[in-house]
Parts: structure tokens; sequence; C-alpha cells
């Protein structure tokens, strides 16, 4: 079953997609696809439980996906057969990944209830963000405030929503 995907126009064939998809099964793959064809460019079971979210990089070169289980995996949006990059975080549930405009820091949600933001080149955690009671379910980055800063807000099981100032 097919539990996330994201579609990308390629620039250089307008009538071109590349379609990421993650899989109940733990699978993360790359298609590309056009009105007369479909090809998968990459296909990795990096996952021992159902992907739950995926999220591209603003470079649209690799892709991140978080699942039931607590891996956290860079995947290549390239004919490859490995993923770039992977890290065991410790968290299992972590859902909704948003990643900054300039690609150096994502957030997940997790269903422990807490946000936690890493590093897009190393998948180191960098920051927690705890306030919600109950799992959280979303998450997303703001556009530029009047400052320049952007916010992260979480939304979770318990009807908040939370807005967070970290890393501008």
């Amino acid at each position: 079953m097919t539990m996330c995907l994201s579609l990308i126009r390629k620039e250089d064939t307008p009538s071109q997609f590349t379609l990421v998809a993650g899989y109940e099964s733990g699978c993360a793959c790359v298609y590309t696809v056009s009105a007369s064809s479909w090809s998968l460019l990459y296909s990795v079971k990096s996952h021992t439980e159902p992907i739950l979210s995926l999220v591209i990089h603003p470079s649209t070169q690799s892709f991140y996906t978080t699942a039931a289980d607590a891996n956290l995996v860079n995947h290549p949006i390239a004919i490859a057969t490995q993923p770039l990059k992977s890290a065991a975080t410790k968290h299992a549930g972590q859902t909704s990944l948003a990643i900054r405009e300039d690609g150096r820091i994502f957030v997940a949600a997790g269903w422990d209830g807490v946000g936690r933001v890493y590093s897009g080149q190393t998948l180191r955690q960098v920051a927690v963000l705890k306030w919600h009671v109950e799992g959280l379910q979303a998450a997303e980055f703001s556009g530029p405030l009047l400052n320049g800063n952007r916010l992260i807000v979480l939304g979770g099981k318990d009807g908040k929503i939370s807005f967070w100032n970290v890393f501008n």
C-alpha cells in the first residue's frame, strides 16, 4: 500500500515528472513518469515498518523518509542501489516531515508528542521541541516573516498548534 507521495516536475522536460513514493512495506521508490512511460529509478527497503512521511530536499537531488520504526533515511533521486545516509534515531513513529527552504534543517513530528529538528546534511538531531501532551501529526515551516525569520509549526492529537522560532 502506498503511504506517502511527492511529485516533482522536471525543469528541462515539462511533460516528465519524478515521483517519490513510500510504501507500507518500508520500501522507498523513485520513478520517472511521462504520458507514455513509467520507469523505476530507485527502490530500497530502508525501513522495517511502514514509511509514514517523506520530504524532498529543495535541491531535488535527494529525499528523506521516516517510518513507524526509528530510522531516518536520506535517499538519492537518481538511479542508485542504496541510501545516501541512514540514522537510527531511537524515536519510533516520526511523521509529517518538513524541510526548510535552504535544506539545512528539517523537522519530524513524533507520535510521542515531540518535534525533532535534524541537520539535513548529517541527520543528527539538533533540537527537541517539546510542549504537546499527545502525539504530533503535522509539521511545517512558515514562509519568511517580516523580520526574515521562519517558524516551525507543529500540530497534534491534543488539538493544539505550536509555533517555534528555531535556527533563524
